[in-house]
């Protein structure tokens, strides 16, 4: 038997309509407008640099604190721990990902709180503009002998190359423990998302060419990057595990990888700023089925032309 269609357009409105009253409490800018609070926000922040080091190296690291403070962090790895106690973590073995933890976002609000940091989110929003929703709430445990993740760049396989300078996609990376190079860092080829092609076959696993820079950063750290970047990770050779927590991002017309508004409550739009519900997809047009679109969503749509909307 297939999903009574009736009753998930019922669903779906109703947290829609929840999501349109929390718009109203804080619209999403368009056009040139979009810019200018995009540029206030980077400035009260202090993001300057690290918006230069997206434009140049296609990634960026915030530092310990900058972020979040380190006990968010705590808390987060206490909840992938315990969701490793019952969650299906054998998803892509042998893949140099380690164990992964998918859809780990309806399972705990300590990962809303992750997904809605100042800092990283308005990185987010100079990659993807204000519209993007979260792609995946994915954890991964890397543990003693994980293989080497080959050199690959998020683009590829969704996009046609050659690329844009525009990012489609982009990723937030929340390390919980060490990045070193024995604990299986990740590692990036810096200015690479300017080529706007995918990882030559031959390039895959050339995780020692001087090009590639091994990210060997502290607990706390968070990184982002262009999907257009070149990046892998190193194979791990100490003992523990590496674990981090990993947020990919879309624009808001590309479908996400995980089914957010599928899984999205009335308590967690309740709990969390007006901008939650767009990275659920809960203010986009689409999709619909027989409801059909919403004049509504239509409005709230990145209409302005500018790639900050």
């Amino acid at each position: 038997m297939g999903i009574d269609r009736y009753e998930l357009a019922r669903e779906m409105d109703r947290l829609r309509q929840l999501a349109m009253e929390k718009w109203k409490q804080d619209p999403l800018p368009v056009g040139r407008a979009a810019e200018e609070r995009l540029q206030r926000e980077v400035k009260t922040l202090g993001l300057q640099n690290h918006i230069l080091d997206l434009e140049t190296d296609g990634y960026t690291v915030l530092p310990p604190g900058k972020a979040a403070p380190l006990e968010l962090f705590d808390e987060l790895q206490d909840a992938m721990n315990q969701l490793l106690g019952y969650a299906k973590a054998d998803n892509l073995p042998d893949s140099g990902l380690g164990q992964t933890l998918f859809h780990m976002l309806p399972e705990n609000p300590v990962f809303e709180k992750a997904l809605m940091a100042e800092a990283s989110l308005t990185l987010v929003t100079y990659l993807l503009g204000y519209r993007a929703k979260l792609s995946q709430c994915t954890g991964l445990i890397k543990e003693a002998g994980a293989p080497a993740l080959g050199i690959h760049s998020d683009h590829s396989a969704k996009f046609p190359a050659p690329w844009s300078n525009l990012s489609n996609y982009c990723v937030v990376t929340w390390v919980l423990t060490d990045y070193t190079r024995e604990n299986g860092a990740v590692c990036v080829w810096p200015g690479s998302h300017l080529k706007g092609q995918p990882v030559p076959p031959e390039l895959t696993m050339a995780h020692d060419r001087e090009e590639i820079r091994v990210l060997e950063v502290p607990r706390g750290s968070v990184i982002v990057w262009h999907g257009s970047l070149w990046h892998g990770a190193v194979p791990r050779t100490s003992t523990g595990r590496r674990m981090t927590l990993v947020l990919p991002h879309v624009r808001d017309a590309i479908q996400p990888q995980e089914l957010f508004w599928a899984s999205t409550t009335e308590e967690m739009i309740e709990r969390n700023a007006p901008r939650f519900a767009t990275l659920m997809g809960l203010t986009s047009a689409g999709p619909w089925i027989q409801d059909g679109p919403s004049r509504d969503r239509l409005a709230m749509a990145p209409y302005g032309g500018s790639k900050f909307e």
